[in-house]
């Protein structure tokens, strides 16, 4: 790797974490520069056209202005190629996931602030170590994926409406089936799972 120092842009909204991430960096690590505190996703655009070299960004999932609007912000610098470690003090696994399937490279827990300078350094250097906030809700995915295959097609169209929040009989009237007949798929889906 170049001797450049590495950009980092920092999104957070909450003065306190501003001031105690950035001041953490500053201090630890001599080769990373917080280019940028942004507090939402018009401010991390701006920056954006301001700072096209921008190696890792650091961000909040629940920004004040709308819950969980970083999710959107992941998938826009995702598909700019732009690497982003979720930061946060979520600890949903769904919303863990979706980091995850929006493009965040890492998800890690504001308690666990002094694990964020070797995530940028492996984000830049295409090591992506999966941080131990994040990886218990990763296996619980793959566990639950695979059960999810065991189930007939069928029942994986049912499983997949039932996701959605369909109820039995919206269901039914969906997949063109008896109330019963979702019923008693729902039951063997649900031995299968919880199997």
């Amino acid at each position: 790797m170049e001797d450049k120092n590495i950009k980092v842009v920092l999104v957070e909204d909450e003065p306190f974490w501003q001031k105690n991430i950035s001041k953490y960096i500053e201090k630890e690590a001599n080769n990373i520069d917080v280019v940028d505190i942004v507090v939402c996703k018009e401010e991390m655009l701006e920056t954006l056209k301001r700072e096209p070299e921008i190696d890792v960004v650091l961000l909040d999932l629940n920004l004040t202005r709308a819950n969980l609007d970083g999710i959107e912000i992941i998938e826009i610098l995702s598909n700019q190629a732009i690497k982003t470690i979720a930061l946060t003090s979520i600890v949903d696994e769904e919303v863990i996931i979706n980091s995850f399937e929006s493009g965040a490279i890492n998800y890690i827990n504001k308690s666990s602030i002094f694990d964020i300078i070797s995530a940028i350094h492996e984000a830049v250097e295409g090591r992506n170590r999966i941080h131990s906030d994040a990886s218990r809700a990763l296996l619980s995915k793959i566990k639950k994926e695979k059960k999810i295959r065991l189930l007939t097609s069928s029942e994986q169209e049912i499983y997949s409406l039932q996701q959605k929040g369909y109820s039995k009989k919206k269901i039914a009237e969906t997949l063109f089936k008896s109330v019963e007949t979702v019923k008693k798929q729902i039951q063997s889906i649900k031995k299968k799972i919880n199997a």
